[in-house]
């Protein structure tokens, strides 16, 4: 490869590599919104509220499961 290939790839690579601006927040008052919700402990928001999105995700993978056992034939999981 000529030398001038190593140049190009290096400039690339330092293109790809550099911060774009295009990564920026565009809209300041959504992050200043999020900002104002108060965290505590972990972050992730009251136990109650955990545990419904773990419930519909629980009942939702149990729907999945049997539906998939209804069409394929098996029998019921008792």
């Amino acid at each position: 490869m000529p030398n001038s290939m190593f140049a190009l790839l290096g400039v690339a690579v330092a293109l790809m590599l550099a911060p774009s601006p295009a990564c920026a927040q565009t809209n300041p008052q959504a992050a200043s919104s999020a900002a104002a919700i108060p965290r505590t402990g972990a972050g992730a928001g009251t136990n109650a509220r955990r545990a419904r999105h773990r419930n519909t995700l629980n009942r939702q993978r149990a729907r999945a499961t049997a539906e998939h056992a209804r069409r394929a034939g098996a029998a019921p999981n008792r």
